[in-house]
């Protein structure tokens, strides 16, 4: 009895995985990072084991793979490889580099390319040139397999990390001189640096403060495997666009989740070998301030320079994700910079290099210097400088100025005598200010701090 009931469990089992194969034309799901991407693979118990050539398990974190499923127990997985060997094999092979005619030889060690030479019954070392298969030369298959019982009908997936693709933002910053002109543009550019076509269903780019190695090392070396490098910078600059897909692809705004952000695709789209797929992701509302910017540390001796090409954006409610930005000018590329993630309504200021219309020049004059003590008795030189500031706005607008002397510690800095409207402010281990300039116009300040 005991026989029949488990004979009928089987062929229950049985018409269950049957059936369960007709629902792998699921597509591929794939949640893509700056450095690699999770594939969720759907597959049937007889598509088990799955191989990979050399060339794709390179591109694979081989401690990554996991079979999902909801009431499936997985008793154990198996990673290994396969190899047809040529030793053994009869082949041929051209004895003479001045004479094309091959010869019956058998392979000994494919390896090294040693092979008996049928023709003297001789054994040497051969250039692989001049060898010729009578059947397919061996190739190495890695294997992945799992043992697991189920007893319901479901999908199975398999889910594992590949390095060869991954993702990036670019942003276009294009600024008028109206600002309310202004757009930011930001797309999502994705990479597939591997050999293979991906049909993919759906697809999650994620952004943040992700850490995950793009290759697993200690495994790959008990495999006699190779971890492929992260080219990620390098592959950007040699892609071209893919535009395999003629129907419109929509990413989804930014969702937070557990500290990352989720642009989610449910469409679906290929992505050609060796190539990227350029989507736009989103055009917000912006806040753009220019001004010049002096940011330097101080120093006891007369100076002079330009001010920087300064922003200030603020972008309300939508999160920026960490990319490479184009910076143009009523529609002139004036910059490229790069940007940190941020967050809504976040400041973001960079600049551009300097701007010749935009000057400073300042004269150090040392005032005195006084003994200090500190509580435990240790002495230090506190100096009191007194400083002229002449900023210069040589353009046809008004202009803002933000100056910015830092100092080596907060420690003891005073400002002792501060401008006549009091412009100037101690702000931790800087003094800061922040002036307007009209168009072709020159501001003089002088102000005296202490510093040690």
């Amino acid at each position: 009895m005991k026989i029949i009931s488990y004979f009928l469990t089987i062929i229950i089992l049985k018409i269950t995985l049957i059936e369960s194969i007709n629902n792998t034309n699921i597509g591929i799901h794939i949640q893509i990072f700056d450095n690699i991407a999770e594939i969720l693979q759907p597959i049937s118990p007889f598509d088990l084991p799955i191989s990979y050539s050399q060339e794709e398990w390179n591109d694979i974190r081989t401690d990554s793979f996991r079979l999902i499923g909801e009431y499936i127990h997985i008793q154990a997985q198996i990673l290994s490889y396969n190899r047809t060997s040529s030793n053994g094999q009869n082949i041929l092979i051209q004895r003479h580099l001045q004479n094309d005619t091959y010869t019956s030889a058998i392979m000994i060690d494919e390896t090294r390319y040693l092979i008996h030479d049928l023709i003297d019954n001789t054994y040497y070392i051969i250039s692989p040139d001049r060898i010729r298969y009578l059947s397919i030369p061996s190739t190495r298959k890695y294997l992945v397999d799992f043992v697991f019982d189920t007893n319901h009908e479901e999908q199975l997936y398999l889910r594992y990390l590949q390095n060869n693709i991954k993702w990036k933002v670019q942003y276009d910053l294009l600024l008028e001189i109206n600002d309310t002109d202004s757009v930011l543009q930001a797309y999502a550019d994705i990479r597939n640096d591997g050999n293979s076509l991906l049909m993919i269903d759906s697809a999650e780019l994620i952004a943040g403060d992700v850490k995950i190695r793009s290759s697993s090392s200690y495994f790959s070396s008990s495999y006699d495997t190779y971890a492929a490098s992260d080219t990620s910078a390098g592959a950007f600059g040699q892609a071209v666009m893919s535009v395999t897909t003629p129907a419109p692809v929509m990413i989804s705004q930014g969702e937070e989740l557990a500290g990352v952000y989720i642009f989610t695709i449910n469409d679906t789209f290929i992505l050609d070998p060796h190539s990227n797929y350029i989507l736009p992701m989103f055009r917000p509302t912006i806040d753009v301030e220019r001004y010049g910017s002096i940011d330097k540390y101080f120093r006891s001796a007369d100076n002079r320079g330009n001010a920087q090409r300064a922003y200030r954006l603020r972008v309300p409610d939508i999160y920026l994700p960490k990319g490479r930005v184009f910076v143009r000018e009523s529609n002139r590329l004036v910059g490229e910079t790069t940007w940190a993630d941020y967050s809504a309504n976040e400041t973001n200021e960079f600049n551009l290099g300097e701007d010749p219309d935009l000057q400073f020049q300042e004269t150090i004059q040392l005032v005195s210097r006084r003994q200090a003590y500190e509580a435990n008795g240790y002495r230090f030189i506190l100096s009191t400088y007194t400083m002229n500031l002449r900023l210069i706005n040589n353009k046809n607008r008004s202009m803002n100025f933000e100056y910015r002397l830092r100092f080596s510690s907060q420690d003891n800095l005073t400002l002792k005598e501060n401008t006549n409207e009091n412009l100037l402010q101690v702000d931790g281990s800087a003094i800061f200010g922040i002036f307007q300039l009209n168009s072709n116009d020159e501001q003089e300040l002088k102000f005296t701090f202490e510093t040690q």
